[in-house]
């Protein structure tokens, strides 16, 4: 009589780096599927074929866990600032930035998804990651007020109302259109592309002009022409 083997085969030892990218992988594909606020360990450690007390040997909870997981976004938007090939003080450069950001976040669903989580949820985390955001905007924050210093454009408040609707559009986008434009489809994007580009000409344009007439106003003055005559002049042009 044949005697059948019951003893099921081991599991091939892992490393402490393989698990750890097993808890990785496992986590990003739970925070895909679930957001932040609703991935639990269970579901991670089930993914990540380990048991419970394997990931409590290494994190003492999920916010600790996430804590670290979230560090390597930290620095995207400056990472983004400087992969780009293009000044972000010109109007070429700048629309190049918006749609890089844009084409970022609709790509990185875990980015969207920290957003999200921002958004609903105020913790030690998001408020971190909201900050350092913020902060390394801020060069090129300073730059346009240097830049738009001495005319009436508002350039900051501009770009920031851009940016702010390329997120929520970008969080919207499984919901339904908006403004009958639908961002998952090439042509839905691509309006939104030239949509910012269209903004940023007006800005840049603007630029120019008055750079413009105070070369004139300049000219005006070398030939002995008065002040009065000046201000009168360029406000009928």
């Amino acid at each position: 009589m044949a005697v059948v083997n019951d003893v099921k085969p081991r599991r091939p030892r892992r490393s402490k780096a393989d698990i750890e990218e097993a808890i990785q992988k496992a986590a990003t594909a739970q925070i895909k599927k679930k957001g932040f606020s609703l991935a639990l360990v269970t579901d991670i450690v089930k993914r990540a074929k380990i048991e419970p007390i394997v990931f409590y040997n290494r994190y003492k909870n999920l916010d600790e866990f996430y804590d670290g997981f979230v560090k390597q976004y930290d620095y995207w938007l400056s990472d983004l600032i400087r992969s780009n090939a293009a000044d972000p003080s010109t109007e070429e450069g700048l629309a190049s930035l918006l749609e890089a950001l844009f084409e970022k976040l609709l790509s990185d669903k875990i980015m969207t998804e920290l957003l999200r989580w921002e958004i609903t949820e105020g913790n030690h985390i998001t408020e971190r990651t909201a900050r350092l955001r913020e902060l390394h905007s801020m060069e090129l924050i300073n730059h346009f007020n240097d830049m738009f210093r001495d005319g009436d454009i508002d350039m900051v408040a501009t770009s920031t109302l851009i940016v702010a609707g390329l997120y929520y559009m970008v969080l919207h986008k499984d919901r339904s259109t908006f403004g009958g434009i639908d961002i998952n489809s090439p042509e839905g994007r691509g309006r939104i592309h030239a949509a910012c580009r269209s903004v940023l000409s007006l800005f840049f344009r603007r630029i120019e002009c008055d750079s413009r007439i105070d070369r004139i106003a300049e000219r005006m003055r070398a030939e002995g022409i008065d002040e009065e005559s000046i201000a009168r002049c360029i406000n009928a042009g």
